[in-house]
């Protein structure tokens, strides 16, 4: 059943600059997104983070 139920959320390095990635290895599905900043005022740094879904 769909509800729109938030299930997780987590606060990046930086802001996302990117359209969100999913990929696969082994069976796994991972999702990944890459975080930059030093516009608008977000935090500066360049991260590419990774998440394994359950």
């Amino acid at each position: 059943k769909l509800t729109g139920k938030l299930l997780w959320e987590t606060t990046l390095p930086a802001a996302g600059n990117a359209t969100p990635a999913v990929y696969e290895i082994d069976g796994r599905e991972y999702v990944v997104i890459v975080c930059g900043g030093g516009k608008n005022g977000a935090p500066s740094g360049s991260s590419i983070v990774a998440f394994a879904l359950p």
